[in-house]
């Protein structure tokens, strides 16, 4: 029979273990606010238009949320990797800013091809998913492992290492650092559990999920470093670093180099510019969300280099992972610090778990605790900085441009429209030699009833419809119909809009288009 304390144990676990589900639901939820019906969750690999022109072909046809005006992020380099026919896909030399670093990082493309089974459409939404399905064995696994609920000091080690800044950056732009913490993780456990070989397996593969994570063969040194011992060492070394190297070797032919992106330097070049950065932000930007959320993650990142430093137990696996990469602090160039959110973070991703994996139990380690995981507190400025983008872009290479009669862009969360102040012009341009059956798909909303024609200013082109437009969204679908090669005139016809003289926004407004989005059937 259960006595009273252990009755009162179990519902404290239990309560823990709901906040802990509790927590990944409120995430989930929030990243949910980036699926759309068009294009998925494909505005999670933050596709940029500025690379629109060199993208791999096997996309092009594929709908994807494109972020106007944007280089996007390193995600949709990955991702087009995973979508191209093999590694060696002439195209890719064309679609990645810097193919042999970009190939380097080949195992999860390689993952997330095969289950995709080739399909284009289908490997940019599981590529999207990756990090999230990542994130979340992550969490169950430390919870089991690691950080079981039940206590508050538990739980902050659990939220530092799933919600911190690395891994929310990760999630959102849909980068290789958390699925290659995730392999390390379970590569550790098994050395804590005398599991030798299939630790160094392990390690191997996160290598080639990230290269950095070579630097996590120092846990695979003995805690009693005998002659034996360090011969064990090293051959278990050179099996977790073989498979990296090797590939790096493959790429360095066919490329002729293996260079990336400037992301090493001189030790503590970077760090001295990254300082100066956040200084000049401050006098021009005051403490913004930018620089105060900056300044808690460099914080957070500097109190767990200091712990590793100065609580040395080498003979701890996690330890010497910490050491491995706080040593690598120094080395970390320029584009790895720069802005908000800098990559800092989820470079050093493995430092953060060593960091609360090692933690002393009680009340300093509580507050410890509290200092090394500041980042946490970033996230909802982390989810915010993917601020949402106006559609301009879409398959088959089909544009559209916003012409007469149209105020700029507004948004708020992930909604984004437009205000017409009252009959506009919204162009659409097919790029190719052949028409293409698209539907059009958007929301209108008028300040006041108002009836509003929609057609097609170009000749030829067979689309009108009436719309009786309240002061409340109104989704409306169009087409299909034929979109002739070159330029097509979409007019919004209806009565100017007047003034409000009563409110703060005096402009002449009469209605907003919202989330406008081109269907373009596949053409042949």
């Amino acid at each position: 029979m259960a006595t009273p304390r252990t009755a009162l144990l179990s519902a404290r676990r239990v309560g823990f273990a709901l906040l802990y589900l509790a927590t990944l639901a409120l995430f989930a939820r929030e990243l949910g606010q980036f699926s759309d019906r068009q294009t998925g969750l494909s505005s999670l690999v933050l596709f940029g238009d500025h690379f629109t022109p060199r993208r791999l072909p096997q996309l092009a046809d594929v709908p994807l949320y494109t972020y106007e005006g944007s280089d996007g992020y390193d995600g949709q380099f990955y991702a087009q990797i995973a979508a191209a026919a093999t590694p060696f896909d002439p195209a890719l030399a064309r679609a990645l800013d810097a193919p042999a670093y970009r190939e380097g990082r080949i195992l999860l493309p390689l993952v997330v091809h095969a289950l995709g089974r080739g399909r284009p459409a289908r490997i940019i939404q599981l590529f999207a998913l990756a990090n999230l399905v990542c994130l979340g064995l992550l969490a169950a696994l430390l919870a089991r492992w690691w950080f079981p609920p039940g206590e508050l000091d538990d739980l902050l080690r659990w939220v530092g290492s799933v919600f911190g800044a690395g891994m929310v950056v990760s999630a959102t732009r849909s980068l290789t650092d958390g699925p290659a913490l995730l392999v390390i993780a379970i590569a550790v456990r098994q050395l804590e559990k005398g599991r030798d070989g299939p630790a160094a397996l392990l390690l191997a593969l996160a290598g080639l999920v990230r290269e950095t994570s070579v630097l996590a063969i120092a846990a695979l040194w003995p805690s009693a470093p005998t002659g034996e011992a360090r011969r064990k060492a090293i051959r278990l070394a050179l099996v977790a670093a073989g498979p990296i190297f090797l590939w790096t070797a493959v790429l360095a032919a066919r490329y002729g180099h293996t260079d990336g992106l400037r992301n090493l330097a001189p030790p503590f070049l970077a760090l001295p510019r990254k300082a100066r950065e956040l200084v000049a932000s401050w006098h021009t930007e005051g403490f913004s969300v930018g620089v105060r959320s900056e300044l808690l993650v460099l914080t957070g990142l500097a109190v767990q280099v200091w712990f590793i430093a100065t609580r040395r137990r080498p003979g701890e696996p996690w330890w010497r992972v910490g050491a491995s990469f706080s040593l690598f602090v120094p080395l970390l160039g320029w584009p790895v610090w720069e802005g908000f959110p800098s990559s800092a973070a989820r470079v050093l991703l493995p430092l953060t778990l060593a960091f609360n994996r090692l933690v002393p139990r009680g009340r300093g380690g509580l507050a410890l605790l509290v200092a090394g995981n500041l980042g946490v507190a970033t996230l909802p400025a982390l989810v915010d900085s993917v601020t949402a983008s106006e559609q301009t872009t879409f398959a088959g290479g089909v544009t559209a441009r916003y012409e007469t009669g149209w105020f700029p862009p507004e948004h708020e969360g992930r909604e984004t429209w437009r205000w017409a102040s009252g009959p506009a012009v919204l162009a659409l341009y097919n790029p190719g030699v052949e028409p293409r059956a698209v539907t059009l798909d958007l929301k209108l909303r008028a300040v006041t009833a108002r009836t509003i024609t929609v057609g097609a200013g170009t000749p030829g082109v067979d689309l009108r419809r009436v719309l009786n437009v309240p002061a409340s969204l109104l989704p409306v679908h169009l087409g299909p119909f034929l979109l002739p090669p070159g330029r097509t005139e979409i007019t919004f016809s209806t009565e100017r809009g007047q003034p409000n003289q009563s409110g703060v926004d005096q402009r002449p407004l009469a209605f907003s288009l919202h989330r406008f989005f081109v269907n373009v059937a596949p053409g042949r």
